[in-house]
């Protein structure tokens, strides 16, 4: 799996739940590729960062 499809289906998940060979695609892929690991992570701390700013409004 390239770069490109890894990241798109990570910010897909935020809005789905990946099918199971694409999230062991996207796996296999963040062990081999610290940009998209790199990637990943700020889009979990992102996710985080919305979740707790709606809980406080």
């Amino acid at each position: 799996m390239k770069c490109l499809q890894v990241t798109k289906l990570i910010s897909q998940s935020q809005e789905r739940k990946l099918k199971l060979a694409e999230k062991c695609g996207v796996v296999s892929h963040l062990v081999i590729c610290p940009q998209c690991r790199n990637f990943n992570q700020n889009c979990q701390t992102m996710r985080q960062m919305m979740k707790k700013f709606a809980k406080e409004e």
